[in-house]
């Protein structure tokens, strides 16, 4: 779950690459001496990554409230120019965060923070000029989905073109909130097209996913399938649990998704990067049906973003530097990016 920080957004920091190490997806690190992105044969590529996200959920960074579109369209340039002078190189744009877009698509309504109507036009497009923007200072662009969620509340109001309303059957309502179930192959299909749009329409230079799998609190739910309020995925697990447990068929479930993802994002852009940055530790990542070690044994991810969002000082289990212990062992020598809070600073 991301939040704005101190300035606008959480930062993160790479622990790798380094200069001249070659990661997954055969992008070979930079040498601007900067850290700043620099071109080369394969598009913008880093010797070091100092990254933001920019979540426009809710409108938590932008756009904040419902201006007119030649307001928000400036401040959307001003924030990204801003980020660049700050030594930002990296850019993770939020263009999917409840089933809807920041960007002109065919699968999606328009977000409803640009215009206060879901699938109203604002104007203008936010990815096309973020990646134009992001390009020109310098930095790399990377579109940024939650990959599961359809609502934050199940009252709100959503556009007759969303998924809710056009696939009914794909969707579930758990505690109040509104979920896409990844055991329905279609669903792994429909965020497979929405990845291949993007990646065909902008030059954005990854595709990039966060902790929005099965719902917190699942995992522990002993609630039968048919009890009010439960997960009733029972005709899903009847037709593809080929054999395995609920639970294993579950983590598979999300291993599909990874997977996907990743393929869709090398065949459309070989040169493109893939990655997910999961809760900050293991253990609450597979609360979520989520195992990253299964993804990096897969070859599903070209990095992962861990969210350490705790203290060096703090004493316990998550203490900052028992966590990125464990991260590192995790990653097989593959890129791991640490998430930070910017914004617990004080």
């Amino acid at each position: 779950m991301k939040r704005p920080c101190s300035i606008l957004l959480a930062l993160f920091l790479a622990l790798q690459p380094l200069a001249g190490q070659v990661s997954a997806a055969g992008r070979v690190a930079g040498s601007a001496g900067d850290g700043r992105a620099v071109a080369g044969d394969e598009g913008l590529v880093m010797e070091e990554q100092r990254g933001v996200w920019l979540a426009t959920v809710v409108g938590l960074d932008w756009p904040r409230g419902e201006r007119s579109h030649f307001v928000q369209r400036s401040e959307l340039i001003s924030n990204i120019r801003d980020l660049a002078a700050m030594g930002c190189n990296t850019l993770y744009f939020q263009v999917v965060s409840e089933m809807d877009a920041m960007y002109a698509s065919d699968i999606l309504p328009w977000r409803r923070q640009l215009t206060g109507v879901e699938g109203m036009s604002p104007y203008f497009d936010p990815l096309s000029i973020a990646v134009r923007v992001a390009h020109d200072n310098g930095m790399a662009i990377h579109a940024w989905i939650n990959p599961l969620r359809v609502s934050l509340s199940d009252s709100t109001f959503r556009a007759r073109t969303q998924v809710k309303h056009e696939h009914p059957e794909w969707v579930h309502n758990y505690g109040g909130r509104e979920y896409l179930d990844p055991g329905n192959p279609e669903v792994v299909q429909f965020l497979s097209d929405i990845t291949r749009e993007i990646l065909t329409r902008y030059d954005v230079d990854g595709i990039h996913i966060d902790d929005y799998f099965y719902t917190d609190g699942l995992r522990e739910d002993n609630r039968g399938w048919s009890e009010p309020g439960a997960w009733n995925d029972s005709t899903l697990f009847a037709a593809y649990g080929n054999g395995l447990s609920l639970e294993e068929w579950r983590f598979s479930n999300i291993d599909s998704v990874v997977t996907a993802l990743h393929r869709t994002t090398h065949e459309v852009k070989p040169q493109a990067l893939f990655g997910v940055s999961p809760q900050g530790r293991v253990s609450n990542t597979c609360r979520l049906y989520a195992d990253p070690r299964r993804w990096v044994a897969q070859g599903s991810v070209d990095y992962i973003l861990p969210q350490l969002y705790w203290s060096l000082g703090r004493g316990d289990f998550a203490a900052f530097p028992k966590v990125l212990k464990e991260w590192e062992s995790v990653m097989k020598g593959l890129p791991l990016y640490i998430g930070l809070a910017a914004y617990k600073q004080n």
